[in-house]
């Protein structure tokens, strides 16, 4: 035991102490360097206002209050602090009574494992709409999926997590988020041209073979890489025949079919108590159903786990495995048992995240490098590259989207429409290379998520070298599928949406 205590490397709890640590230090020397950057806003007659952001030192006064005073809020406010419970709850069901199980056993007999991985990874990305319910739920189901196919759980996990975060800015939903952005960016193009008009599909084409193209490259990459790595595999007595498995998939399986027809009424419009999960204050349905007040929006999460915990009750009842209240109760608990650990990753890391926030070293490097572009004026290749270098390197600072959105198109934006590149093409590199970054920042609130389950699965073997050696795999492998799309839409002059195109 001793030498495999002596195996595990640096915990995520000290990791994130230790960049907590860091960001402290770096706050401290770049506010007495007076490192600073500028903030451009955009009015919506095209109007430029800038203001001067300056790196806060978390050693001064009001620094201090915020580390010792806030410490409570940033973990309150810290989004899966939550959600991780509402979403083990629901998923424990499903695991417990054996249901996830025995879906995926039949399922591996009927689909080849190459096409499970690229449909999984594809329904990762979908999922994207809602991080919440993607992370919280993916990444559980991908280890009852892998054991079943024989491959490793922990690459199952890493494949899961890179899915939903690459592709969390090429979602194919249209969702209250993406209104936001074109909002700041038909202001952004008016600083150049008051008559041109930013679509709504204009990069759609782009974000359509993007998201088919990464689940493709996601599911080859996991298929190498989990054969070489090892698979858990923990032999069950069967003591529950064939018959009455079968009979109790099919009631699950109404169950969830009666469940997910009052789910799909309550998003109908105009229709006899129908549109309850709806914002009917929207006008376009989109908005109605994606839109930031949207009940279907906020509560997916909750309304899936609702949804597992009921279908894998009816389940557990019909095998026998829950035959009272008493054995509800104790698979419930039994879904919290041992995250004691991964809350304890979560509260140091929604430190980690509020004090790097706090200290606005993101925004002011981040303003800095687009500065840069901006100045430097470039143009064609050489600005798209040097646009999707800082992207990337951005996201690693600073994983707000609706901020580098503002920055970016309020500063950079006007380059490409100088260099007879459409603001839409702009859209489509933005959103491809702010995404990529998300796999490999500890800034990522999911990310604790992440390395949560990898250490409550690798309890004996785990490092944080250990998920980051799987996870720069893929960000390589992305960041280079990412170029390819980019410039290949651009050299080739291919439509990038409707009635669209790379140039003017």
């Amino acid at each position: 035991m001793d030498e495999k205590v002596k195996k595990r490397g640096l915990h995520p709890v000290w990791f994130f102490i230790l960049l907590s640590g860091i960001t402290i230090v770096l706050s401290v020397v770049l506010s007495l360097l007076k490192l600073q950057g500028n903030m451009y806003t955009v009015s919506q007659n095209g109007k430029v206002v800038s203001t001067i952001m300056t790196v806060k030192s978390l050693l001064s006064a009001d620094g201090i209050r915020f580390i010792f005073g806030e410490g409570i809020n940033n973990l309150l406010k810290y989004i899966p602090f939550g959600t991780i419970i509402v979403g083990l709850l629901g998923m424990g069901m499903v695991i417990k009574t054996g249901l996830l199980k025995e879906v995926f056993r039949r399922l591996s007999k009927k689909i080849p494992r190459r096409v499970m991985f690229f449909l999984f990874s594809l329904l990762c990305i979908v999922l994207g709409f809602s991080q919440d319910l993607a992370f919280v739920i993916m990444i559980p189901v991908s280890i009852a999926l892998f054991t079943e196919y024989k491959r490793s759980q922990v690459v199952g996990m890493t494949m899961a997590f890179v899915s939903v975060a690459a592709g969390a800015n090429i979602n194919l939903f249209i969702t209250s988020l993406d209104y936001s952005l074109i909002e700041i960016a038909k202001n952004s193009v008016k600083i150049v041209d008051k008559d041109y008009t930013y679509g709504y599909s204009g990069n759609i084409f782009i974000i359509v073979i993007a998201s088919l193209l990464l689940a493709f490259l996601i599911s080859v990459i996991t298929e190498i890489i989990s054969k070489k790595m090892p698979v858990r595999i923990t032999e069950e007595e069967e003591t529950i025949d064939e018959k009455t498995k079968s009979k109790a998939l099919k009631k699950a399986g109404l169950c969830l079919l009666i469940l997910g027809g009052l789910l799909a009424y309550s998003l109908i419009p105009n229709l006899p108590l129908s549109g309850l999960l709806l914002d009917n204050t929207q006008p376009l349905y989109v908005n109605k159903l994606f839109g930031a007040n949207s009940p279907f929006v906020n509560g997916i999460l909750f309304i899936v786990s609702f949804i597992s915990l009921v279908t894998g009750l009816v389940y557990g009842i019909s095998i026998k495995e829950i035959k009272g209240e008493k054995d509800i109760v104790k698979i419930l608990s039994g879904s919290l048992n041992n995250i004691g650990e991964l809350l304890l990753i979560i509260f140091f890391a929604a430190q980690f995240v509020a004090l790097f926030k706090y200290t606005n070293i993101g925004e002011v490097l981040t303003s800095i490098m687009f500065d840069a572009i901006k100045n430097g004026n470039f143009s064609f290749i050489l600005l798209i590259l040097f646009s999707f270098i800082a992207l990337v390197l951005s996201g690693v600072l600073l994983t707000s989207v609706a901020t580098k959105w503002s920055m970016f198109s309020s500063s950079v934006m006007s380059s490409f429409m100088k260099s007879n590149i459409t603001p839409e093409y702009a859209g489509g590199l933005f959103r491809l290379s702010s995404s990529v970054s998300n796999t490999v920042t500890p800034l990522f609130p999911y990310f604790s998520i992440y390395v949560g389950f990898m250490t409550l699965y690798s309890r004996h073997d785990f490092s944080i070298k250990k998920c980051y050696s799987l996870l720069i795999i893929y960000f390589i492998a992305i960041t280079i599928l990412w170029l390819f799309i980019i410039f290949g839409f651009y050299i080739l002059g291919t439509p990038i949406g409707v009635q669209t195109y790379p140039t003017i």
